[in-house]
């Protein structure tokens, strides 16, 4: 299956070209949505034109000012409706750009693919939904209406916060409910209702250590220990912080960077962009 990203913004940083390079090291093809060129794109990876998925349009259904934006959270919700959007397309398998892949994302094209990020929650970074899923169907009915919550929040997102934003005087939009009313909350209460999340891969499949504990990767004392569990596929790389830095020798970082460059990658130079479009827009927050 074909693995597809997107991204928004006229440059990739490192931590995203070393992804897309890992992924184009599985054999797979791998497919960067953007809908201006993207000037640093690894070699091998093929760019599309996101407007045949999800029409640029979709921005003002999330923020009416754009293109001035008004929160730094309406582009992760865009790409939140953005892989949901692709599964109905047939496109392939979703991964977000910080997902370093050491083997190839193949799920069973028939059934749902979600990984747990802990007990009660599901990941959204690495995601398949079969074109029937009742989760796409929400998502295009979400916006296809008017509706500013969606209808699969909790009762808190859904009614009490815009009655309290209201009450303030201040603009009820997607933003002010939160960062994954479109995301992992509300794709894990989707899932939960209808009978999916029971069958979720375990969470050392992409999130071996979530949260803080995702900085472990950058440090030598628990090197390549994600390496070794049978379950694991790739790693979600949270914490950016650090991919900045020189990588400590040792570490999970320190081998996957070094592994990309030993494959041939550079990053100096722009590889590929896709045709036509507009100047470049500003970089996501």
């Amino acid at each position: 299956m074909d693995i597809c990203t997107f991204w928004y913004g006229p440059r990739l940083r490192e931590v995203d070209q070393l992804c897309l390079a890992s992924m184009v090291m599985t054999g797979q093809r791998v497919k960067l949505f953007s809908y201006e060129p993207v000037l640093n794109v690894p070699a091998g990876v093929e760019c599309c034109e996101a407007e045949a998925i999800l029409p640029r349009e979709t921005f003002k259904r999330l923020d009416p000012g754009y293109p001035k934006l008004k929160s730094s959270r309406t582009i992760p919700h865009f790409s939140d409706l953005f892989r949901v959007t692709l599964m109905r397309h047939k496109q392939g398998v979703w991964l977000d750009t910080d997902i370093y892949l050491v083997k190839r994302f193949e799920p069973d094209p028939a059934r749902h693919y979600l990984a747990r990020e802990n007990r009660s929650r599901l990941g959204v970074s690495a995601l398949y939904l079969p074109e029937n899923s009742p989760i796409i169907a929400e998502f295009e009915r979400y916006i296809a209406s008017d509706d500013i919550a969606p209808r699969w929040l909790g009762i808190r997102r859904r009614v009490l916060r815009p009655m309290l934003l209201r009450l303030k005087g201040k603009e009820v939009t997607p933003a002010a409910l939160g960062i994954t009313i479109f995301a992992n909350d509300g794709i894990s209460r989707m899932a939960k209702r209808y009978g999916i999340f029971r069958d979720a891969a375990p969470k050392e499949s992409f999130y071996y250590w979530n949260g803080k504990e995702s900085l472990k990767i950058f440090s030598a004392k628990y090197g390549l220990e994600p390496l070794h569990h049978p379950h694991f596929i790739g790693f979600h790389i949270h914490q950016k912080g650090p991919t900045t830095a020189t990588p400590e020798e040792g570490s999970f970082y320190h081998w996957a960077r070094k592994r990309v460059f030993d494959h041939g990658f550079r990053f100096d130079e722009p590889t590929a962009a896709p045709t036509g479009g507009r100047p470049p827009i500003a970089p996501a927050p």
